[in-house]
């Protein structure tokens, strides 16, 4: 049954807060929407922050043409949620989301056949939709056909985008998008675990595995502290896990201070220079460490990645000298990541929000990169693709971020 107006409103916002608390989605990534009546539902706007939403920013859309009410701008997924209250007339809710495990298993580009314990949840089958770039009519019309060809299904893997999933009501949309989580992570493991030919899944072993499958080192017991600085006019201000900080001179990378300055300022230094970021973050989660060692070079797999990083993300080897800190500057140009051979990546950005968006979605691409062993599938976007996503990333959505 469909929801009234108001109290799809307040639950829009409610799923959209929740989803942020749990880590389903970040910043505006993804959208939710409640149907009102057999015509019309509410969604999300397009790029405003969920932790500031309320009732009167979510717009009410048209199921036939996706036509909205009103001023606000609605998601520009909106047809993929259209498509699901058309052809899924027992739905009343729909979430989208960018979460890790589902676009992991999603970018392998292969179909979840679902164990018992959860098919009464997701039916027999989580299939995986085509790729299409964001908010076309190319990802709308694969959307569509994966709802028409498994109408059992509740939940969709968008193929190198994310998920969407459906529900009769609020709580059983927001336990379709939790569970699948669940699912695709034992999806992973269990990839490993044959891939492997071993009885019993460890993520350590899992990025061993990765890096002896595509190329050769292994993961460091120490990694070296590349710092975290903010640029403050013609100085940057860097900071190391030890407590010690610095104010270094963005020019000369030189400081004032007594204290002897690590020789891996010279690359926050030689990154300022060389573009307008104002911001520089040592990244060292696991996945991105394994990755620094077993890649020179990350090509997107997910379209949100080339949107964010960039579209080709080089890597540097550290030696303390001056050319290698230019050899990173050079690496890091035109995208707002950069490998560090064996020891993580840097992320840069014009905005303090930026960082956190590029670690997110750094550790999500490199989770996938690591799953595609596994899975023996999974493509690069095209050039083209990640250069237009990028582009248009650049230019218009990552204002709206803010």
């Amino acid at each position: 049954m469909a929801y009234n107006i108001q109290e799809a409103k307040e639950l829009v916002v409610e799923a959209g807060k929740k989803l942020l608390e749990t880590g389903l989605i970040a910043r505006t990534w993804g959208n939710v929407s409640a149907r009102i009546s057999d015509t019309q539902f509410v969604i999300t706007p397009s790029g405003r922050a969920y932790e500031t939403l309320t009732p009167d920013d979510i717009v009410v859309v048209n199921i036939a043409d996706c036509s909205y009410d009103g001023d606000i701008k609605p998601s520009s997924e909106k047809g993929v949620h259209a498509d699901a209250y058309r052809l899924r007339p027992d739905e009343n809710f729909v979430i989208h989301t960018h979460q890790i495990k589902a676009s992991v298993v999603g970018a392998a580009g292969k179909n979840i056949d679902v164990p018992e314990k959860y098919s009464k949840l997701f039916g027999d089958c989580v299939p995986v939709a085509d790729y299409g770039m964001p908010s076309t009519s190319k990802l709308r019309k694969a959307v569509e056909t994966a709802y028409a060809d498994y109408p059992n299904s509740k939940a969709i893997l968008m193929k190198q985008h994310g998920a969407v999933v459906t529900g009769n009501s609020f709580e059983e949309a927001f336990e379709v998008v939790s569970e699948l989580e669940n699912l695709c992570e034992e999806k992973i493991q269990k990839a490993y675990m044959l891939y492997e030919g071993t009885p019993e899944y460890s993520y350590k072993g899992m990025l061993n595995s990765y890096i002896k499958s595509v190329g050769t080192g292994k993961m460091p017991k120490q990694i070296a502290d590349f710092g975290e600085s903010v640029r403050i006019g013609s100085k940057f201000e860097i900071h190391f896990k030890n407590g010690k900080s610095f104010t270094v001179d963005v020019k000369t990378a030189k400081t004032t201070s007594e204290e002897k300055l690590p020789a891996v300022a010279m690359i926050h230094s030689e990154i300022y220079k060389s573009s307008d970021v104002s911001y520089i973050k040592h990244l060292t989660a696991s996945e991105m460490v394994a990755v620094s060692v077993a890649q020179n070079t990350i090509l997107p797999r997910l379209d949100d990645f080339a949107q964010i990083a960039g579209t080709k993300i080089k890597s540097f080897k550290w030696d303390g000298s001056r050319a290698a800190a230019k050899m990173a500057a050079k690496a890091a140009k035109g995208n707002n990541a950069v490998l560090i051979s064996g020891a993580g990546a840097l992320c840069t950005g014009t905005k303090e929000s930026d960082l956190d968006a590029v670690e997110l979605i750094m550790s999500r691409e490199c989770q996938t990169h690591i799953g595609s062993v596994f899975f023996g599938g999974g493509d690069s976007l095209s050039p083209l693709d990640a250069n237009i996503m990028r582009i248009i990333y650049q230019t218009k959505y990552s204002k709206k971020a803010e």
